[in-house]
């Protein structure tokens, strides 16, 4: 969730910076500003749902004869970021037995009742402000008079003008003005406008990056109006007066809707804007401007996501019972080790024994065809390779996009005689054959990998610093002792060194390959290998 979470920030950030760009390209045209924003977020809400959890049929025939096969979004991804790499699910928040995801979960739906709930109490309180108003024709238009509201546009879907009674104490060339810039919002549907950006938000409502955008698409929307009011014939100055005078005056704003008032300084600003002259090199800056825009957009659609959908209840298809069972059996990891799939509720669980990495059952959360994630891990996905009855033969795990586990189906029997072997060696308390020889390879640290499996050999590339590090600071080895198998099937051995115990607990392979090895000191914190 929290990854997810962050995810989407990133993504808003980029899109956010590409309709900055696109406004000043589009000013520099004298172009509308509005939609870039607006299309920021909607993109900034739609696309991290889309890329993490979504897919498409490609054509028929394209590989080979039958139907399409699927492709997920998030497949076609290249930007790699280590928000793919955070996991929460099991840090709890400090005082509650409950873990940081589940929390911002909640807090997530508690921002956006709160948003449904503030929308609501507005609309109720101007609907009761609008029953002590009284109807009136000013220049020509139907509007609305308040005694200190305005001018302004009210309603979402049923927008009307509302004007203070002091308006009708101004000139009628700046009454002109007023009801032009308020009838410009009309015709351009911007409470329509105003109305869908708000709905993304009440949807995402922790994401400030919205609520930034939000407020430039409100400042666009005011920016397009003038320039609306001006290229309809209206004089500028006589326009820009009115606009000063409007704003020095003290109305009641309704907070997020079209209105000709705004804050000193915006008002500053749009008045230069609309005395602003083209630049010399325009063109050549809206074409650079808008590159920028549309590359900032491509980063924020190939970024990788999580592979879990926030909530897990957006997931893109929930497969049936039958479709489940045929995932469901075991897989083999090792002589001792195997995978086991059950389902329970139309949901499938994972369970991995002889493996201290994965201790205890975890659930998975459909994505698409035969694609899970695991709940709460956003960087740990499983995908099942069927044959052509439709029967998983292979189960394949990966973990930011790197494949951690593939291992085949096996029956019942061979899975029966498997856990009767971890059984057995527990029980007998005795070392795999070799089991001194691996260790005595693991604490001399070689520069190489030999006699290492490649899975075990990757892990202690990428962790040598802080395997050094560690080694500096508990020393050499004094001596070591076995201790017995624990409850995975693994050998455990005490060791002593210079400066502190460390126990080691490692698994061989029948040829006698160290396959894996975690190392646990109280004296230091080690790498898992």
């Amino acid at each position: 969730m929290i990854a997810w979470m962050l995810y989407a920030l990133l993504v808003g950030l980029a899109l956010a910076a590409a309709a900055f760009m696109a406004e000043r390209a589009a000013k520099g045209r004298g172009a509308p500003t509005r939609w870039a924003w607006l299309v920021s977020m909607l993109g900034s809400l739609a696309l991290p749902v889309l890329v993490a959890g979504a897919s498409i049929r490609l054509p028929d025939g394209l590989a080979g004869t039958g139907p399409g096969p699927s492709l997920a979004l998030r497949e076609a991804t290249s930007i790699r970021t280590p928000l793919t790499q955070i996991h929460l699910d099991d840090v709890p928040v400090y005082g509650l037995s409950v873990n940081a995801d589940g929390v911002a979960a909640d807090l997530w739906i508690a921002a956006s009742t709160l948003m449904v709930v503030t929308l609501s109490m507005g609309m109720l309180v101007t609907s009761q402000r609008r029953r002590g108003w009284r109807s009136a024709t000013v220049y020509g238009e139907r509007v609305c008079v308040a005694r200190d509201t305005g001018p302004a546009v009210i309603g979402f879907f049923r927008p009307h003008i509302v004007v203070p009674e002091w308006l009708l104490g101004m000139s009628p060339v700046q009454q002109g003005h007023a009801l032009a810039h308020e009838r410009s919002h009309l015709e351009a549907r911007d409470p329509l406008v105003i109305a869908v950006a708000l709905a993304v938000l009440t949807l995402m409502p922790w994401n400030g990056l919205l609520w930034w955008q939000f407020h430039r698409l409100r400042r666009a929307i005011e920016m397009d109006c003038d320039a609306r009011v001006i290229r309809s014939g209206c004089d500028v100055s006589a326009y820009c007066e009115t606009l000063l005078h409007v704003g020095q005056q003290r109305s009641k704003h309704i907070p997020w809707l079209p209105a000709m008032s705004d804050s000193v300084s915006f008002l500053e600003l749009r008045i230069r804007q609309m005395l602003r002259r083209p630049g010399k090199w325009v063109r050549g800056s809206t074409v650079a401007l808008l590159c920028l825009s549309l590359g900032m957009a491509v980063f924020a659609a190939q970024v990788t996501p999580p592979n879990t959908l926030p909530l897990h209840a957006l997931s893109m298809a929930t497969p049936n019972r039958g479709l489940l069972d045929r995932y469901v059996g075991f897989y083999q990891i090792s002589p001792i080790s195997l995978v086991h799939v059950t389902q329970a509720d139309g949901t499938l669980s994972v369970r991995i024994t002889g493996q201290m990495a994965a201790p205890r059952p975890f659930p998975l959360v459909h994505v698409h065809d035969d694609r899970f994630a695991v709940r709460g891990n956003d960087a740990l996905a499983v995908r099942f390779v069927t044959d052509t009855s439709g029967r998983a033969v292979r189960l394949i795990a990966t973990q930011a996009g790197r494949v951690v586990l593939d291992r085949p189906r096996i029956d019942d029997a061979t899975a029966l005689r498997i856990d009767d072997a971890l059984a057995t060696r527990i029980k007998a308390q005795k070392p795999f054959p070799g089991s001194e020889k691996a260790l005595r390879l693991l604490l001399g640290d070689p520069d190489n990998s030999v006699g290492m499996s490649p899975e075990l050999a990757r892990e202690r590339r990428e962790q040598k610093a802080a395997r050094e590090r560690y080694l500096s600071r508990i020393g050499p080895v004094r001596s070591y002792a076995f201790t017995g198998v624990n409850e995975f099937g693994s050998d455990t051995y005490l060791v002593h060194r210079q400066n502190g115990d460390e126990t080691i607990m490692l698994v061989v392979d029948e040829d006698g390959t160290l396959a894996n090895a975690v190392r646990y000191s109280p004296m230091a914190s080690p790498p898992d290998s």
